[in-house]
């Protein structure tokens, strides 16, 4: 399974950490209210074991792609 991600990036005490800003399927759906959009994350790894539960499937079979707005 394939979702877009847009991050917004500099977040955390020291800038490193991301939030997730936008999650979108290829048929256009958006998960708006299915994700905790305040969360944030150290890396795309820890991003992608929470969106793999959120869509009910493995994480390794999981891609994201970061998209630009």
């Amino acid at each position: 399974m394939e979702l877009d991600v847009y991050l917004i990036c500099g977040r955390g005490e020291k800038g490193d950490k991301f939030q997730l800003g936008r999650v979108i399927n290829k048929d256009g759906y958006y998960f708006k209210g299915e994700y905790e959009p305040t969360t944030h994350y150290s890396s795309m790894d820890e991003l992608k074991e929470v969106l793999a539960k959120m869509v009910n499937v493995d994480a390794s079979s999981l891609t994201l792609n970061q998209i630009n707005l």
